[in-house]
């Protein structure tokens, strides 16, 4: 499973702004039209600092239309969305 160039420079664009809250996004799945990412917030000692997964999913969904248009289908999992998940104490 690989992405386009143009499409993984979209993603590490905005790992490299996530990354000063300790957030990542990982690809867990791609084909040519389609892209799965998962938020890694397993070394983020803020992950309510990490923008809102709609936002996030609004800012890719641009990125990506611009740097890569045969992706038409974005889905990014948060666990901050996850049934029963907890934000871990400071």
């Amino acid at each position: 499973m690989t992405i386009s160039a143009p499409a993984a420079a979209a993603v590490s664009e905005l790992n490299e702004i996530m990354a000063f809250d300790g957030a990542e996004l990982l690809v867990a799945d791609a084909s040519p039209g389609s892209i799965h990412l998962e938020l890694d917030l397993s070394r983020s000692s803020c992950p309510e600092c990490v923008v809102p997964r709609s936002l996030m999913l609004d800012i890719l969904t641009a990125n990506l239309a611009l740097s890569d248009p045969d992706i038409r289908h974005i889905e990014l999992h948060d666990p901050r969305e996850d049934p029963g998940y907890q934000l871990a104490p400071h």
